[in-house]
């Protein structure tokens, strides 16, 4: 197969990613209506997902595993419980719209963390993308007829996409010399008993094994949105630009929206249209690198890296 068929089917996959998480927001809601609890959500998705990608590539990981890699999949794995727990909890007191598209600013926080890691100021371009992104958050959370009414869980929405910040920083700084297969293992093994540590302490609900709506949006979330999800981005971006990749994943907040609005979650606001969008721009301009006349453009991992290679 050429190279450009390559890489169109990657970036084909890279869509395909974006748009399973957009319905994973909705699943995420199908499971909380049917009165699942968020440990619960979180300890059954990641256990799915780490049989799987042990199963499947049992000998790859059985070569490649190293005692050196279980500190990175710790702190790799905690960031990505933190983050996804926190989502689906703050679901719980907002719209999957907004859960959506505040997850999502998450891009946006990304050069902030790595400014306080490297010193390395970021551009004026994320600054501007940065107040169009809190500009957006802010549309989202008007109401016309009592004003600002910033919920709950556009809160703790907004700490999650902190969180996946982290988890993005730490993959990179800890995850550079570590198997794509064993990184994606151990964090979601990490995350897999963190949720049953969670479930266990505040929950302890086992009927909800025979909720068949909830164990089936669940399953949807394990399989889709977490072990295929994460193969297929892990493989496509071998073959596209992390900053083209970005892109691409960006649109997960616009198709959770849509897919919210058609089963019935969202109404569709101006507010919702207008936040949407500027969100959804802050993003790509974050991501959109222009390179100057004859400077060959860089992915964004090794501009991340950079520095600390020299």
């Amino acid at each position: 197969m050429g190279k450009q068929k390559i890489q169109v089917l990657s970036n084909i996959s890279l869509l395909l990613v974006a748009i399973i998480w957009g319905s994973g927001f909705v699943a995420s809601q199908m499971a909380l209506d049917a009165n699942l609890s968020s440990a619960f959500i979180m300890f059954v998705r990641f256990a799915i997902a780490t049989i799987i990608i042990g199963v499947v590539f049992y000998k790859d990981l059985k070569a490649n595993m190293k005692k050196e890699h279980l500190k990175g999949g710790i702190v790799i794995g905690l960031f990505l419980f933190l983050a996804f727990y926190v989502q689906t909890v703050g679901l719980q007191y907002t719209t999957p719209s907004n859960n959506a598209f505040i997850t999502a600013s998450n891009v946006v926080m990304v050069p902030f963390l790595w400014w306080i890691i490297s010193k390395k100021r970021p551009s004026l371009k994320i600054f501007i993308s940065s107040f169009l992104c809190l500009l957006g958050i802010g549309i989202l959370s008007f109401n016309f007829s009592t004003g600002i009414s910033f919920k709950l869980g556009d809160l703790l929405t907004l700490l999650c996409a902190l969180l996946f910040a982290c988890q993005i920083i730490t993959t990179g700084v800890l995850a550079q010399k570590m198997d794509a297969k064993v990184v994606v293992f151990l964090q979601f093994a990490v995350a897999t008993v963190l949720g049953f540590i969670t479930f266990m302490l505040t929950d302890r609900n086992f009927a909800a094994f025979g909720s068949a709506s909830g164990m089936a949006a669940v399953a949807y979330l394990g399989i889709f949105s977490t072990c295929l999800c994460y193969f297929l981005q892990t493989t496509a971006q071998q073959h596209v630009e992390s900053a083209k990749a970005a892109i691409i994943l960006a649109t997960e907040s616009l198709f959770g929206t849509v897919f919210s609005v058609i089963l019935g979650y969202d109404k569709l606001t101006v507010n919702m249209v207008l936040g949407g969008l500027i969100i959804l721009i802050s993003i790509l301009m974050t991501e959109l690198k222009l390179p100057k006349k004859g400077e060959k453009e860089l992915p964004e991992a090794e501009l991340l890296f950079e520095e600390k290679e020299k």
